[in-house]
């Protein structure tokens, strides 16, 4: 079994460029601006501040603008055509907002029904005239669906099932012809989890992967472009917070199937596998376990591990724009705030990129870069 390779970290603070001020980016971008989401609570009141944090990784003084909320972020889409416009989502709460990044502010509030909260995420038509969002209905059985906005005025168009229980984490591929689901399932009694693919055009069911372990939900996804498949989940709902979560991979024209071996580390995968990102060339997932303290690296084909380290509190991983480094959260205190860079091709870290604090608290990052210079 591969032990978790030590890990070294030397953070330095970020340069701070400003709150409500518009994101300057390099000229000449590489890396690109690291996005997420922050909660922090003032000591002697109490109360709750919210911010999305948006760093320039490359700007020799990794400089940091927070842009306020006023919710707790989880998932970030951004518009393909104009990156500048993102949208963010609140997990299982009535919070969601359109920010103009080179406005540096929340642009617009995104409302739905009273009877209805925000499941974390959303995503962007390749054409940037359509939003889908992951909606949990508060009544009955607590169905949740998949509502279709006008992305340009927020307008509801529509809305139609996940074909499963509980949809959070979702994708559109093929050019934007299919939206692939994470369906949580809810208590373990429940709905088995399931990851289903649905035709936008028809929300005809095309195909419904489920998991050969009854105790996981499916949580967050990561698809590539040959259509490469990587699941991370928790433990089901009922269950200890301690039990395991997991990791399930499908490759190319492969079986789904959840990761059982190496042993040691799969039983240390413990509470919820949080965040995952494939790097495409080279047929790795990496993968953040925060009770686990693991940060895993897998390859796609094989299922066999490749590299891990022991990693305090692993929350968000992201690619940078250049597809060369992949970005991860993590912390040594409460709450965790502290970012690093790994090589995608040699999972080695990179040096001089270990940042503390980011402001950054969430499950998540987001890697974009802005229109005007890229």
């Amino acid at each position: 079994m591969k032990a978790p390779t030590a890990f070294n970290h030397h953070p330095r603070q970020p340069g701070f460029r400003g709150e409500a001020v518009s994101v300057i980016q390099s000229p000449r971008p590489r890396l690109g601006l690291i996005l997420g989401a922050g909660q922090h609570m003032h000591p002697a009141t109490g109360a709750k501040r919210f911010d999305l944090s948006v760093i320039d990784l490359d700007d020799p003084a990794l400089p940091l603008t927070l842009i306020p909320m006023d919710f707790f972020g989880h998932g970030i889409a951004a518009d393909p055509l104009n990156p500048q416009r993102i949208s963010v989502f609140e997990k299982r709460g009535r919070g969601a907002c359109e920010i103009d990044l080179c406005q540096g502010r929340v642009s617009r509030t995104i409302h739905t029904a009273d009877n209805r909260q925000f499941y974390g995420h959303g995503a962007y038509s390749p054409d940037g005239r359509l939003l889908l969002c992951t909606e949990t209905i508060m009544e009955g059985e607590y169905p949740g669906v998949i509502v279709v906005r006008d992305a340009s005025t927020h307008d509801y168009l529509g809305e139609f099932p996940s074909h499963g229980a509980h949809p959070h984490d979702c994708r559109l591929i093929d050019g934007g012809r299919t939206l692939v689901v994470t369906n949580g399932g809810g208590p373990r009694e429940g709905a088995a989890p399931s990851v289903t693919y649905i035709d936008v055009r028809s929300e005809q069911l095309l195909e419904k992967l489920e998991f050969e372990r009854r105790d996981i939900n499916a949580g967050h996804l990561d698809i590539a472009t040959d259509g490469s498949l990587a699941v991370v989940s928790a433990q089901r709902q009922g269950l200890p917070h301690q039990a395991p979560g997991g990791i399930s991979l499908r490759p190319a024209g492969g079986e789904f199937r959840t990761l059982r071996r190496p042993s040691g580390i799969i039983k240390r995968l413990r509470g919820e596998t949080l965040s995952v990102r494939i790097h495409a060339p080279t047929g790795v997932a990496g993968a953040t376990t925060p009770d686990g303290n693991l940060l895993t690296f897998w390859d796609i084909a094989s299922g066999e591990l490749i590299r891990c380290y022991g990693l305090e509190n692993p929350r968000g991983i992201e690619l940078t724009q250049d597809g060369e480094h992949f970005v991860v959260s993590f912390g040594f205190r409460q709450p965790a705030e502290a970012i690093t860079l790994f090589s995608a091709r040699t999972l080695e870290k990179v040096e001089g990129f270990d940042l503390d604090p980011t402001a950054i608290t969430g499950s998540h990052l987001f890697s974009c870069s802005l229109p005007s210079v890229a």
